[in-house]
């Protein structure tokens, strides 16, 4: 009787306390609930900020027909005999009436390799809801996670290039001009065999502000870019007038960019371009603060516009940010050797062979 006794206080007496071991895991298990609770709700705004930049994008749609060969060019091109007659420094911008301009689809493409993913990237100073503007800055930003490198072909906008859908040829930045994101990318596909499906567009004085959320960006300058850069911009201390590495605030990296005053016209201009995409490539390769990142979220998603979905930006992000070392490589087509000069109804265009770039491109985006 008393040893069964015993054992029932001895029962009661285990029931009525936690072990020390028993509490710690009860603790630890809440503590990481609301941490886990915290992330889904970070994680869903987040997602959210994202989904903005989706607003209005520019779709992709199957195409219904086989795309018809590209013809050869119309036989009016004159070659330039001195490119020193050239003014590089000129802009010049189609006349199109804003009937003809159109909001044209993307036509899906199968990709060429699971493992690269090519994104278009524009820089375009839209002047009213009548006029798609025009796009300083066209590059390709090609990732590939496997050897994980990135590259960034900038694309001269003076291309002279066959424009799909509208059976004519013309400069390559007039596709954009006609048709808006779709039509652009249609044409870089067409003419390059290319499996571009997604695209980031951004105003360029968008520029300032996400240069200024990331803190500035370094950049190797000559002392006549910093010159230019002080002659053009009051915002910010001016920088030192020498040559070598400089930290731009957002004012001063857009006058950089847009500079086509001073070297070998668009191709400075693009090479300018290439140096900014790849200084905010390092930047983000540097940030690690949580606080930091939303900041940039909130604002990107506020600035940019694209077709990428929220999931599909996060996860490009992680790997790009947060994997290990990134390779970057950048330059610009045409390729050396594969075009000239020539007038064209006046205008000074470039004017390619468009089987050898091409080849040349696909060599270098998907061959390591």
């Amino acid at each position: 009787m008393e040893r069964n006794e015993r054992k029932i206080n001895t029962g009661k007496k285990g029931s009525g306390r936690k072990s020390p071991g028993k509490t710690a895991l009860r603790i630890a298990l809440i503590i990481l609930g609301v941490l886990l609770l915290i992330g889904l709700i970070a994680g869903a705004v987040v997602l959210l900020k994202l989904a903005k930049m989706n607003n209005g994008a520019t779709g992709i749609v199957p195409q219904v027909s086989t795309p018809a060969p590209i013809p050869t060019p119309e036989a009016t091109l004159v070659p330039v005999i001195d490119p020193s007659e050239l003014d590089l420094s000129e802009d010049h911008d189609p006349d199109i009436e804003p009937g003809d301009m159109t909001d044209d689809p993307i036509y899906s493409q199968n990709q060429i390799d699971p493992d690269v993913i090519n994104i278009f990237m524009m820089g375009n100073d839209a002047r009213d809801e009548r006029d798609h503007g025009r796009t300083d800055s066209m590059m390709i930003v090609s990732y590939n996670k496997r050897t994980r490198k990135a590259k960034v072909v900038s694309l001269l906008r003076d291309t002279w290039i066959y424009i799909p859908g509208r059976e004519k040829w013309n400069r390559l930045n007039t596709a954009y001009r006609f048709g808006g994101v779709g039509l652009a990318i249609n044409t870089i596909n067409t003419n390059f065999g290319l499996d571009v499906q997604y695209y980031m567009r951004v105003d360029f004085n968008a520029l300032v502000s996400i240069t200024d959320k990331l803190g500035g960006i370094d950049l190797e300058l000559t002392e006549r870019e910093v010159q230019y850069i002080n002659n053009g911009c009051t915002s910010g201390e001016p920088l030192p007038e020498r040559a070598g590495w400089h930290h731009l605030n957002g004012a001063q990296t857009l006058v950089h960019a847009r500079n086509r005053k001073l070297g070998n016209g668009d191709w400075s201009r693009t090479e300018r371009q290439r140096a900014v995409m790849m200084a905010f490539l390092r930047r983000a390769k540097q940030e690690r603060d949580a606080k930091s990142l939303m900041s940039l979220v909130n604002e990107l998603s506020n600035l940019v516009e694209t077709n990428m979905t929220p999931f599909q930006l996060v996860s490009l992000a992680v790997d790009v940010v947060l994997g290990g070392e990134l390779e970057l490589e950048s330059r610009a087509l045409p390729f050396e050797g594969t075009w000239q000069y020539a007038w064209e109804s006046g205008m000074a265009v470039i004017h390619i062979d468009i089987q050898k770039n091409k080849q040349l491109l696909h060599n270098y985006l998907y061959e390591g």
